[in-house]
């Protein structure tokens, strides 16, 4: 399995497959703080898919295997969909094959959709985005009313999904709408229209969404967590190196300064130049939308130091779409657009033209595809699963702490990755990160219980109804001196531990979690207001 996203979508994912809850994200609340795990940056929304997943891992025993099959096998559907529906606009735009295919290729095989197979569980609704712009841009063409609803339609159920791209694939469409072939009243026009429809329909298929918001301002504890926006110069990659493939490649004697795998490649930008050398492309009436497109998406997902300011406008207009470095899947589906015109351009598909496309596509993924440095990164969840055995075989656990108590982000409180494993896979929370309910009190986010070295903690978790402690012996500093220390303790009983070698699970990001020491506290009973842990169905 790649290794996942680190806020918690995992462990969110396999509790809604176990609380009955599939469809619904308020009513989980309770069981998202103290000793459910951590709040998540700070309130996972409801997500279609999400839901599908979780339902599916349901429907399929509800298991950490369950899980494993259903998230890969998502992720696995994501990259046909998204490359046929790619195919799909470009054959409406070139009436080509080659062309279509060769779109299809750019947007399908991105840097930035690679790098998504690190687990990120956000690369699922791509599918949708060249379907919007299909049949936007049918709307453009024809100005038929239908067509416009469909695309609203189909934007609302993308915000469903993700909001990001959404909102990003929404903002570059009155680039389109501005060169319709119309009087500019009638492009008005349409203008209004299209913001009535999109309006309408991103309301009525998200009421959850504004129901969420509404939740985060009314609700005490949840205001006080809702995200910093943070600044600009974090919200992009600070790479300025947007087309120089990654570290992993080999064809070049220098790579990125920061591994993040999303990058365009140089045989984009060549292909692109060729476009923009030929006069045939620029006769076709999506060509320079989709050049200007790409360029503003260029500009908004790199830091370029004498452009910054469009980095900064942006982020000063829409504040809480903040992540402008995803804007770089935008650059790849508009340069896709720009290159399916190209190719449409030469009436006559020679040998030279099939071969010349073949090598420059085969140079596109060389630089893609190896350049993700995700791909080394996998997850074998059998062992996880191995070194939390006795844990998930322990019916007496009321809650478990572990140690070090950190968190994956001390703003947000989002849980390390190894943590959100090892939650799903012992069928049991880890108490830690922030209690909603003691925020105002500890507002630095330091352990609600104390440092693990501290003689008193054991008593405040005994107190708060924790009887098992999880210590992570790669992670945590001194470690030979802590063992000493809780085995002299008159309630600790040592109760065994578990460890893979770092020589057999790779470079995987939870290689060094997969050590950990496990210690029981007596005389503990679980509190009465707090909910015992979900049983595995």
């Amino acid at each position: 399995m790649p290794d996942v996203d680190t806020d918690g979508t995992l462990w969110f994912i396999w509790l809604k497959a176990h609380s009955d809850k599939l469809f619904t994200s308020v009513e989980l609340t309770p069981l998202l703080t103290y000793p459910f795990g951590f709040d998540l940056s700070p309130f996972p929304f409801d997500n279609i898919i999400d839901d599908l997943r979780s339902a599916a891992v349901a429907w399929t025993g509800g298991s950490w295997r369950s899980a494993v099959f259903v998230i890969n096998a998502s992720a696995l559907i994501a990259y046909p969909l998204s490359a046929m529906a790619m195919y799909t606009l470009c054959w409406h735009l070139t009436r080509r094959h080659l062309a279509a295919l060769a779109g299809a290729i750019v947007f399908g095989f991105s840097g930035y959709f690679i790098m998504l197979s690190r687990g990120s569980m956000a690369n699922n609704h791509f599918w949708l985005l060249p379907l919007v712009y299909l049949f936007f841009i049918r709307y453009c063409e024809g100005r038929r009313r239908r067509d416009l609803v469909i695309s609203c339609v189909l934007t609302a159920v993308q915000f469903r999904i993700n909001p990001y791209w959404s909102f990003y694939g929404w903002l570059f469409t009155p680039v389109f709408l501005a060169f319709m072939s119309a009087p500019w009243k009638t492009r008005t026009l349409g203008l209004l229209q299209y913001s009535a429809f999109s309006g309408i329909c991103l309301f009525l298929l998200n009421i959850q969404f504004i129901q969420q918001q509404w939740y985060l301002i009314t609700n005490p504890a949840m205001a006080s967590l809702v995200r910093p926006p943070g600044e600009v110069l974090y919200a992009i990659f600070e790479q300025g190196a947007l087309f120089m493939p990654g570290t992993a490649p080999k064809i070049y004697p220098f790579s990125a300064p920061m591994d993040v795998g999303a990058f365009l490649g140089y045989s984009l930008l060549l292909l692109l130049t060729f476009a923009c050398c030929r006069r045939p492309a620029w006769s076709h009436p999506m060509f320079r939308p989709a050049l200007l497109c790409f360029a503003a998406a260029v500009v908004l997902s790199s830091y370029v130091p004498a452009l910054t300011a469009a980095n900064f406008l942006y982020f000063s207009v829409f504040e809480m779409f903040r992540g402008v470095s995803r804007v770089v899947q935008l650059a790849a589906f508009f340069g896709g657009i720009a290159v399916a015109i190209y190719l449409s351009t030469f009436r006559k598909h020679s040998a030279t033209l099939w071969l010349g496309t073949v090598a420059v596509l085969v140079w596109y993924v060389a630089e893609v595809y190896p350049g993700s440095p995700t791909l080394r990164q996998k997850t074998d969840l059998a062992q996880v699963a191995a070194v939390y055995d006795s844990l998930a075989k322990d019916d007496r656990v009321t809650a478990v702490a572990s140690y070090p108590m950190t968190y994956y982000n001390q703003n947000w409180g989002t849980a390390p990755l190894f943590e959100v494993l090892g939650q799903v896979v012992h069928g049991k929370p880890l108490a830690g990160a922030k209690d909603l309910r003691l925020f105002k009190r500890d507002p630095e986010a330091r352990p609600l219980f104390g440092e693990i070295s501290d003689p008193r903690t054991v008593d405040v978790l005994a107190q708060h109804g924790i009887n098992r402690i999880v210590v992570y012996n790669r992670l945590i500093g001194n470690a030979q001196a802590l063992h000493q220390a809780l085995s002299t303790h008159p309630r600790i009983a040592f109760m065994g531990r578990h460890a893979i070698d770092e020589r057999q699970c790779g470079a995987s990001l939870t290689c060094k979690s997969l050590d950990i020491s496990i210690y029981g506290i007596s005389g503990v009973q679980a509190p009465a207001s707090i909910p015992l842990p979900l049983d595995k169905h």
